[in-house]
């Protein structure tokens, strides 16, 4: 996954940015690339997951309403933050979207599997299983809510709100998870032609989406926002992680799913928040700067968990 990140800056740096028009063709470069890992991976692939997946029910349907809290909190609490920071509403924009977009399957499964592994449970299935649960309307709600009310957010372009904040590049991903679940529940079997393709998918957006990341990175300046990240690192790091906790230990949730839940509530801006402020024309230097800075500092946050996390194990 870091590959296509490096390549993606590299061809900036070494290639497009000695161009006349480079700037604006690295531009075209990542929201055309990232139009095509939406549209062409991310929403078959949505498509074909929902299809087969399990739907949880009873108390395994109460962890993926957590997730989803833990999300719409982090969105939330950082716009508030940036609107009581007197932050113009481009700003508000992209603190509302970083905030509400965590790196919950890459970096959340690193650590879990580094943190949470067992001499029972070499390979942390327990918890990998636990982090699936909690994830499952992670992207309808990327779709959805965070997309939309982030790119409303971040315009003062007046109008209904469906129309500043939904658009093409937000539904039809959601078109492709609807479509699954319809699938799903109406017990269409899906065609064993199928099997195998999610895999292919899977790394043909990592690719996209990590291309999409390095271009973007071009612009993005940590020192400039180096208060903006400092914010940022407040929500995702401290408020969001200890409120989620909480809520999850009030729930009855405890042992490995309670450090499941505060793994997953502790994570950096997610990639999807990049690809995001690119695709609806945000502040691309605030997030990739927010992204940058929020990332570096698991460097800190994955040792503080690792004395933490033994806590939550009542």
């Amino acid at each position: 996954m870091t590959v296509p990140v490096v390549a993606g800056y590299v061809a900036w740096t070494a290639w497009l940015r000695r161009h006349p028009e480079g700037d604006r063709r690295a531009g075209a470069a990542a929201r055309a690339l990232g139009q095509l890992a939406m549209l062409g991976a991310a929403s078959p692939l949505s498509l074909i997951l929902f299809w087969a997946a399990t739907i949880p029910a009873g108390r395994a349907f109460v962890l993926p309403l957590v997730g989803l809290f833990v999300h719409a909190l982090g969105g939330a609490t950082a716009w508030a933050l940036s609107r009581a920071s007197r932050a113009d509403r481009p700003t508000q924009g992209v603190f509302f979207l970083a905030g509400a977009s965590s790196n919950v399957l890459t970096f959340g499964g690193i650590v879990v599997v580094l943190l949470l592994r067992t001499t029972s449970d070499p390979h942390a299935e327990r918890a990998l299983a636990e982090m699936a649960l909690y994830r499952i309307f992670e992207a309808p709600f990327y779709f959805l809510c965070a997309w939309p009310v982030a790119a409303a957010l971040g315009t003062s372009e007046k109008g209904n709100f469906f129309r500043r904040g939904f658009r093409p590049i937000t539904l039809v991903p959601m078109l492709g998870i609807a479509a699954g679940w319809t699938l799903n529940l109406a017990g269409v079997p899906r065609p064993p032609s199928l099997e195998g393709v999610s895999a292919i998918l899977v790394k043909i957006n990592v690719v996209l989406m990590g291309l999409t990341v390095g271009l973007t990175l071009r612009r993005a300046a940590p020192r400039k926002h180096l208060g903006a990240g400092a914010k940022m690192a407040s929500v995702k790091f401290l408020i969001v992680p200890a409120v989620s906790a909480a809520v999850a230990a009030l729930l009855g949730f405890s042992g490995v799913t309670l450090q499941v839940v505060a793994v997953c509530a502790a994570m950096p801006v997610a990639f999807m928040a990049v690809i995001a402020s690119n695709l609806l024309h945000l502040d691309q230097e605030l997030t990739g700067s927010l992204w940058l800075l929020t990332t570096l500092g698991m460097f800190a946050v994955v040792p503080l968990l690792a004395l933490g996390l033994p806590l939550l194990t009542f």
